[in-house]
């Protein structure tokens, strides 16, 4: 259960820093680009160091999971 908890932190941390990064774009299609900038602005920062720390939470709780098989 554990190992399913890590890689769910490793996909969801990938996720939210290639959206701070702006490689995702969850407005495409949209014609908002206001509310984009504000968007990013807003949370661009967060998302960055956030998503990071998240990436290695995740490989931290597979580390200590699987350390007995290492």
């Amino acid at each position: 259960m554990e190992i399913a908890i890590g890689i769910i932190n490793i996909i969801a941390g990938i996720y939210v820093t290639l959206l701070g990064f702006k490689v995702l774009n969850p407005f495409k299609g949209k014609n908002e680009p206001e509310k984009e900038a504000l968007w990013y602005k807003k949370f661009e920062k967060f998302f960055k160091f956030g998503g990071i720390l998240i990436i290695f939470c995740g490989f931290l709780i597979l580390l200590l999971e699987l350390r007995p098989y290492l």
